[in-house]
């Protein structure tokens, strides 16, 4: 067999990039979780035992590796923690274990294909610059969603918050895959699958609107392109010595993190706070165990809470989490009548908004378990 030929790949790719155009524009609902997962893996298939390429290259230098995963989780832990200054969202993925089997699948082979494809032609062709910005702009127009492209084009102010939150990230990590697919293989391959086995997987997801999206996605490519020139650039010079280096930086910046967001949360800086649960008042819908997140509340926000609000209230020396059954008013002054979802009665005292710490926004299955334990050695409780 011959070769693996650049050419035959980009004109395969070509037509499949048209048909992808027509099949989004005509909204054919399997394009997404049929046809491009099958194509990607037709395509590898095609490689490996037709072209006799072997595609599953392994990154030859560990240190690399090592690296990328550090800068990825590194990046995807400050992202997170936005959060707590942005607030929470709810991750419009399903979070059936079944869903997320699939949403894995539909998305994951579709980026194993691209980017094997990226590095195999890349990796064969590092002196053809003009092919490498060709592939470049090729596997950036795979990614473009045609559909909402075309339809936000009679709209300027959708289109710019679009170009800046999709297109324009879009752009730039395929540049930075490019370049990293230049030096080394399969290490664009680790940040995108841990990016989006990010998204895919965590329940909540931090808030971020057009622009805190685009400059973030602008940010990271930035500094990883930054960090790996410099590896790049100075792997043949006190080689182990920087490796041991770079990695302490970077643990002490992760330890950093941590304790820096430790401190501000038990400061009470953030937007969101979390409680374990300690009883089971709240069964089904809060259980013994789980670990609550509240956003944090003005009093004007609280005089308008509907019927069947969560809240997290301080009564006494306990906090209680009870849902609203019911609004009491008395000389211009919102009162609340809560329940606990197993309890039979509603509860005995009244809840002034004086007394509401925040609203009920996501709860964790197990993770206040520690509390729990610890719970039956100190005298504290929380409701």
């Amino acid at each position: 067999m011959k070769n693996l030929k650049a050419k035959n790949i980009i004109i395969i790719i070509s037509i499949y990039l048209l048909i992808s155009i027509l099949l989004m524009l005509k909204n054919i609902s399997f394009y997404k979780n049929i046809i491009n997962p099958c194509f990607w893996i037709l395509l590898l298939i095609y490689i490996y035992f037709y072209q006799k390429q072997n595609y599953v290259r392994s990154i030859k230098n560990k240190k690399y590796l090592i690296y990328a995963i550090i800068i990825s989780l590194s990046y995807l832990s400050i992202s997170f923690y936005t959060g707590f200054f942005l607030g929470f969202t709810k991750n419009p993925y399903s979070q059936e274990l079944i869903t997320i089997f699939k949403n894995i699948i539909v998305q994951i082979i579709p980026i194993i294909g691209i980017e094997k494809i990226r590095n195999i032609l890349i990796l064969k062709n590092k002196n053809n610059k003009v092919l490498i910005f060709l592939i470049t702009i090729l596997l950036i127009a795979l990614e473009i969603n045609y559909n909402t492209f075309i339809n936000l084009l009679t709209n300027n102010e959708n289109f710019f918050k679009y170009l800046c939150s999709n297109l324009i990230p879009l752009i730039s990590s395929n540049i930075l895959y490019s370049y990293l697919s230049l030096k080394e293989s399969n290490l664009s391959l680790i940040f995108r699958i841990l990016d989006r086995l990010y998204i895919l997987l965590l329940p909540i997801l931090p808030y971020a609107d057009w622009f805190i999206i685009g400059t973030l996605t602008i940010i990271k490519t930035t500094m990883i392109y930054v960090l790996f020139k410099y590896k790049f650039k100075d792997n043949k010079k006190n080689l182990k010595e920087k490796h041991q280096n770079f990695i302490a930086k970077i643990n002490y910046a992760i330890a950093l993190i941590f304790a820096t967001t430790l401190v501000c949360f038990m400061l009470g800086l953030f937007k969101y706070e979390a409680i374990a649960i300690l009883s089971s008042s709240m069964n089904p819908t809060i259980k013994r165990g789980d670990l609550l997140i509240y956003e944090k509340k003005k009093n004007d926000d609280l005089n308008n809470l509907p019927i069947g609000t969560i809240i997290i209230y301080k009564l006494d020396k306990e906090t209680i989490v009870h849902r609203i059954v019911g609004i009491y008013k008395e000389k211009n002054q919102v009162y609340y009548i809560t329940k606990g979802d197993s309890n039979n009665q509603a509860d005995n005292k009244l809840v002034s908004t004086n007394q509401i710490k925040g609203i009920y926004k996501y709860h964790f299955k197990y993770l206040g378990y520690p509390s729990v334990i610890l719970y039956k050695y100190f005298n504290y409780r929380v409701t």
